[in-house]
């Protein structure tokens, strides 16, 4: 005898929104709520199979899972609507890119108000096909499998990590950290190599370099046991980066970092554990300011 087919409302779908949402599909009925959305994202419902509630009250009312997936900035708006709306059974999945500070605050409102709630992080692109994306997941075993098994067979892989709220989303944020970053540095790169004639140059320099960096914590080490000559390297780079009328927030801020790792010249610690201490201590006792 097969389970009933459980309902999903899905806050908002936007590109990665509904794209999870047709994932649902497959194993549930979804709801979205049209007030106030785009026509953009009205096709994007439409497309994905989606049904359409009246208001926020009314889709509270008819779904076992509240997903959701918004700007984050307005997390912790939606979840305060939501649980204004009346959900006050079924479980709520927060999948926004918030900080594990951000989340727990959300998982007190809900735990105060009796309502079970599982912290979500999606890492990868919308997904499409298997092996792409993965939804992380901290909370009770209970309600991390419930969400396993609605993207069962899905080409949206559901993981759990733990059983605290925040992890899921502290796993996302240091992703962030490197993915995004990293990126806006490499715009920044291109642009200081066309200022000055060498985009080509660099780009096949690019092609040459692939380590993946950041899955290998211990190399760490190493970079420290060279902060000290680094760092006056990116001192440099970020007077470049003036002079060709760029921004330089991003490389003063990793001088800083090495300047802060510069005392392990060619004797880094063994422990990588050490190296986060050193940056932890350099914010809580930044250098005094010279008069």
């Amino acid at each position: 005898m097969s389970l009933p087919q459980p309902t999903v409302g899905l806050l908002h779908p936007g590109a990665m929104g509904a794209a999870v949402g047709r994932q649902d599909t497959l194993a549930a009925r979804v709801l979205w709520l049209p007030d106030g959305r785009s026509a953009a994202t009205a096709d994007r419902a439409t497309a994905a199979g989606f049904q359409p509630a009246r208001d926020l009250p009314e889709l509270v009312r008819d779904v076992d899972i509240v997903i959701s997936l918004c700007p984050p900035q307005f997390a912790d708006q939606v979840a305060a609507e939501v649980l204004a709306a009346g959900f006050h059974r079924g479980l709520f999945v927060e999948a926004d890119a918030i900080t594990p500070e951000r989340m727990t605050s959300i998982g007190e409102a809900f735990t105060a108000a009796g309502v079970r709630l599982v912290d979500g992080s999606i890492i990868g692109p919308p997904p499409t096909e298997p092996g792409t994306t993965r939804l992380y997941l901290a909370g009770a075993p209970e309600d991390t499998t419930t969400v396993v098994n609605l993207f069962a067979g899905s080409a949206l892989e559901a993981k759990p990590i733990s059983t605290r709220l925040g992890a899921a989303s502290a796993l996302k944020t240091a992703q962030a950290v490197f993915q995004k970053a990293s990126r806006a540095l490499a715009g920044l790169a291109h642009a200081l190599a066309d200022h000055y004639g060498v985009a080509d140059a660099l780009t096949e320099e690019g092609r040459r370099r692939s380590r993946p960096i950041l899955a290998e914590p211990d190399y760490l080490p190493s970079v420290a046991a060279r902060a000290w000559r680094w760092s006056p390297e990116l001192a440099e780079a970020a007077a470049a980066l003036r002079a060709a009328g760029l921004p330089d927030t991003m490389i003063l801020g990793a001088e800083k970092i090495l300047d802060a790792w510069s005392t392990y010249r060619d004797a880094p610690p063994d422990e990588v554990d050490m190296l986060f201490t050193r940056l932890r201590r350099e914010v809580a006792n930044p250098p005094s300011s010279a008069l």
